[in-house]
């Protein structure tokens, strides 16, 4: 009933992928493991073709990097089950009822979202500011995320029916790291779908360093604008996404180059800390606004 969906970049596997099968063969349901791996190193090539031996599982080798969008695709492609689990591949199970509660889940909603769950302590200094969001604002329950269900979905770990799944798929006009699970919760309104969250966390190992992650996020901000364009409600997209909302209101008071004439002042200040063993959120959020204004800063000449 399960097809398991992992997409894989940099990253062994083989701990994961054994406990999800011990838990799928507890439970006794039909299920698959699909691996496809997105032109990793020849480390983690070795490590992980091994699993192709076992049974339930199939891994598979893209020869070049296409992209967590086109790789999720591949892989429901691939699927035989009516179900998809997908997941990130730095994640570790930590709940032994984790693949039950999805199946008992199922029957509630065609497209179910489990959440995020971080170490309690904290990772070496490089690694800090990745940790300390995913704690800050990832970490969210359930109860919370039902509040506003799709703008609140995420990717890194959901069921969907391989149906809708089809009908949808992921964007691959989006390039690098961030907000394909933004579109991809729009797209599911769209098409009446509302996402059910539940607490059914996985786990999130981080791998990225500080420099690397605001470099993912700078990636991520370019996609929202990517995104707007392809909304039909671009107001109420804009009023959902926080980032843009506060850089619109800048842009209405003619205060953007105001604000970066203040950011240069505290630059050095505000990247010392995101660097730093105690990296502060609101820095962070100030961060993102600065690059928004400088990159696009002209952003209101093209709007209707």
């Amino acid at each position: 009933m399960l097809s398991i969906c992992i997409g894989i970049y940099n990253c062994d596997v083989n701990q994961l992928v054994k406990d999800l099968c011990k838990q799928a063969d507890k439970l006794g349901i039909e299920y698959e493991i699909i691996l496809l791996d997105d032109a990793s190193k020849h480390d983690y090539l070795m490590k992980n073709a091994k699993l192709d031996f076992t049974p339930n599982v199939t891994y598979l080798q893209n020869y070049q990097n296409a992209g967590r969008s086109v790789i999720r695709n591949i892989l429901a492609s691939k699927a035989k089950y009516p179900y998809l689990l997908f997941m990130d591949c730095d994640t570790k199970v930590t709940h032994n009822d984790y693949l039950k509660k999805y199946v008992e889940a199922i029957p509630s909603a065609r497209v179910i979202s489990g959440g995020y769950e971080y170490k309690e302590k904290k990772p070496k200094k490089n690694y800090v500011l990745r940790w300390a969001y995913g704690r800050r604002r990832e970490m969210v329950p359930a109860e919370i995320r039902n509040q506003n269900p799709n703008f609140a979905f995420s990717t890194f770990n959901f069921v969907i029916e391989k149906e809708i799944f089809n009908t949808i798929e992921f964007d691959e006009t989006l390039q690098g790291y961030g907000h394909e699970d933004t579109l991809f919760g729009l797209e599911l309104l769209e098409h009446g779908i509302t996402v059910k969250h539940i607490d059914n966390p996985l786990r999130h190992d981080v791998a990225a360093t500080t420099d690397k992650f605001l470099k993912q996020t700078e990636n991520a901000i370019d996609n929202l604008f990517v995104i707007y364009e392809k909304v039909a409600d671009k107001q109420n997209f804009i009023q959902s996404i926080k980032l843009l909302k506060t850089f619109k209101k800048l842009q209405d008071r003619r205060m953007v180059r105001t604000y970066l004439r203040f950011y240069s002042i505290f630059k050095s200040i505000i990247l010392r800390n995101l660097r730093s063993n105690s990296p502060k959120m609101r820095y962070f959020d100030l961060y993102k606004l600065n690059y928004i204004c400088e990159k696009h800063k002209d952003w209101q000449k093209v709007q209707p």
